[in-house]
């Protein structure tokens, strides 16, 4: 039936030969899917890490209020304390590594809330630990002397903020606006 029994042999092991290169092919192209799957699944955590980061560990404010403390005779209102919390969900917060913007009437000042000659202090309201907010139950009251940080003091009817932002890279803004009707060593709630 079959008469060249020699060259059916050679046919057998070039097949074998060609079906062993289309393995290792597959193989190969396998464990570079492998790998950019897992690299790729790498950037996509961290990158999920410093988005959750940024949204959830962020200071909290409880209450703001204006104060004119100066013995003087005008209605200047040169301090303003902001009460904060860490937000829920957030991990432990270093408020010397938080950095502040104020923005007033008379231009902008900035600095990190650890700089305690830059006009801004940090009091601990209900934890032992001014420099870090550990609980949610934790306060801490940032005092902002404007007349340190910005040229004058602010005056009724005029507006501030101030940037509250995190080393994760989550800000907190701060609305105020002293009332037109503040008197002379008032405080009041902004």
């Amino acid at each position: 039936m079959f008469e060249d029994t020699d060259n059916r042999g050679q046919v057998g092991i070039g097949t074998l030969i060609v079906f062993i290169a289309m393995v290792l092919v597959a193989a190969i192209a396998a464990g570079v899917l492998v790998n950019t799957a897992g690299f790729l699944q790498e950037s996509a955590e961290q990158t999920g890490q410093e988005a959750q980061g940024e949204v959830s560990d962020r200071i909290d404010v409880v209450s703001v209020y204006a104060a004119d403390i100066t013995d003087d005779t005008t209605t200047e209102y040169d301090n303003i304390t902001i009460t904060v919390r860490k937000a829920s969900g957030s991990d432990d917060i270093s408020l010397d590594d938080t950095t502040y913007t104020f923005l007033g009437p008379d231009g902008t000042a900035s600095g990190t809330l650890s700089d305690s000659t830059a006009g801004v202090t940090k009091t601990a309201v209900s934890n032992n630990d001014p420099t870090i907010l550990r609980n949610e139950s934790d306060r801490v009251e940032i005092e902002v002397q404007v007349s340190q940080i910005e040229t004058d003091a602010l005056l009724p009817g005029e507006e501030f903020q101030i940037q509250l932002t995190t080393s994760s890279g989550a800000s907190t803004y701060v609305e105020g606006r002293i009332p037109d009707t503040a008197e002379e060593g008032g405080v009041v709630e902004v």
